[in-house]
């Protein structure tokens, strides 16, 4: 474990910015942003920041609109801010508030999602019913 978290930090502070990435990845970009991406709800809480409406949002609405265990929901939240996904803000206030935004870099996935959803809409993926092959004769 310590391993792990020693690793998470060092590509941290490489710029990958990632956090928990696996360590089999071997600095593979693309496969840390997909591990990333295919962790439980992020991608709803992407769709959330990127989609129509977007903007600043709190944790309770996040929380309303997802239906999620506030657990995960915080844990998502974390990996995103720490990829540079989404900001957080908090506000010296009472209650304390905070907030969490899209960056620059999640609003820049946005063509990448709609490239991603055309996609699955021509192509099922659900397995193809096996060929049956008679033989005359």
């Amino acid at each position: 474990m310590a391993t792990r978290k020693a690793h998470a930090t060092a590509r941290r502070a490489s710029g990958i910015g990632l956090p928990d990435s696996p360590e089999g990845s071997n600095g593979c970009q693309v496969g840390d942003l997909f591990h990333l991406l295919g962790k439980t709800h992020v991608l709803d809480i992407l769709h959330v920041f990127t989609g129509e409406g977007s903007g600043p949002r709190r944790f309770v609405e996040l929380q309303a609109q997802l239906s999620m265990s506030p657990n995960t929901l915080s844990d998502r939240l974390k990996d995103l801010v720490g990829a540079g996904l989404l900001s957080r803000t908090a506000y010296n206030e009472i209650p304390p508030r905070v907030d969490y935004e899209a960056t620059a870099k999640a609003v820049d996935l946005q063509p990448v999602f709609l490239t991603l959803r055309e996609w699955a809409e021509k192509h099922n993926l659900k397995p193809e019913p096996p060929k049956v092959v008679v033989a005359a004769g």
